[in-house]
């Protein structure tokens, strides 16, 4: 028996007569806020203007059910769990709200989310894959944690942004708590995992932990063209270079795989390579302190190769030296020397100019952000 507190606009006193109304597949109008509502099936119903305001719900489920201007929403944020456990697969939701919500191991999977608000909402641990969120979705101040955002589909009025992704990272990024998500979902979440047919998923969470490094490589390059499009270059910005480096990641996890070819792998090890210098050296064209630090180390590195191969008085005159070939400026000391000398005299100068190049790019680019 369920253990709940009714307020209904209608007659309605008593929860045999609300089991009534699911069975029909059809309620509107309902005010049912406030209670503690557990282990109800909405599945199927038209549900119209249900208001779940301050209420809580555990183990309910959603699923293909067409929500219209329901609301989810909480008087105040605070600790407390308000959808538990609650399974949204397939449904479709128009106009509905979640501001202040605590949103925990809940499913949106094949959902379609048109205008929603959830704003303040928290949301941890809840699969969004292949969900559709269209039209305007409100995250001011929300807060995404551990949760897989893998092929869920943002169109341009979602205001996701940076800041709603707590501690500015992504559940695959961290293997440990992604296999706790899938091996675990059927404990903590909303039972077995089924796909669109409502069969059990025959997937392996081991390969799907394998494949981690791809899955947040496609999130962040979505969010990067989402935020771009939208004219968030800064997000747009971070969420390439995190994009790039999972794709170093996962490219070293390929190595491993025994079904690329030796010519993959070795393609492979040079971009492995490319990537972690532009990343070291310039973080992909965005650090512009990994830029400032690489010109430095270009500068002190050359005058130590110049100071022991050119029979120069002191150290301070070969820095000078250095610095003047970063710039593309020749010095009249280093003359008639050795081929090594000559060598190491154009690939500073050739290397100078390349950083200099970037460094405009990279200030550039601060100052459009700005």
């Amino acid at each position: 028996m369920y253990l709940c507190v009714l307020n209904l606009y209608y007659t309605m006193t008593t929860l045999p007569e609300l089991e009534k109304l699911i069975a029909t597949g059809a309620l509107s109008d309902l005010d049912l806020s406030g209670g503690e509502w557990k282990n109800l099936n909405f599945s199927d119903c038209t549900l119209t203007n249900i208001n779940f305001k301050n209420a809580t719900l555990e183990n309910c489920s959603f699923d293909n059910a067409t929500l219209t201007g329901c609301d989810f929403d909480q008087s105040t944020q605070d600790e407390k769990d308000t959808l538990h456990r609650v399974s949204f697969k397939k449904a479709q939701m128009e106009n509905c709200r979640f501001r202040n919500a605590n949103i925990t191991w809940c499913d949106f999977r094949y959902a379609t989310v048109n205008n929603a608000t959830m704003e303040h909402a928290v949301v941890d641990h809840c699969d969004f894959y292949r969900a559709f969120l269209m039209g305007v979705i409100i995250f001011r101040r929300a807060k995404i944690s551990d949760s897989s955002l893998y092929n869920a589909y943002f169109d341009q009025g979602a205001t996701i942004r940076r800041e709603n992704l707590k501690d500015d990272r992504i559940l695959q990024e961290n293997e440990e708590k992604y296999r706790e998500f899938l091996t675990q979902w059927h404990i903590l979440g909303t039972g077995d995992r089924k796909n669109d047919q409502q069969a059990v998923s025959d997937w392996d969470a081991t390969e799907a932990v394998k494949n981690r490094r791809a899955d947040a490589e496609d999130i962040y390059k979505t969010l990067n063209g989402l935020w771009a499009g939208k004219g968030f270059i800064a997000d747009a910005n971070w969420a390439y270079v995190k994009g790039r480096q999972q794709e170093r990641y996962r490219m070293c996890a390929d190595l491993k795989n025994k079904k690329l070819s030796l010519v993959a792998k070795i393609t492979n090890c040079w971009r492995i390579v490319t990537n972690f210098l532009s990343d070291i050296c310039f973080g992909y064209g965005e650090s512009m302190t990994r830029m400032i630090l690489t010109y430095i180390v270009s500068v002190f590195l050359f005058a130590w190769l110049f100071y022991g191969n050119a029979s120069l008085p002191s150290y301070f005159e070969s820095l000078w030296i250095s610095l003047k070939n970063m710039v593309g400026v020749g010095s009249d000391v280093i003359s008639d020397v050795s081929p090594l000398l000559d060598v190491l005299n154009i690939l500073q100068t050739t290397i100078g100019i390349l950083l200099t190049g970037i460094f405009g790019f990279i200030l550039g680019n601060k100052i459009r952000n700005q």
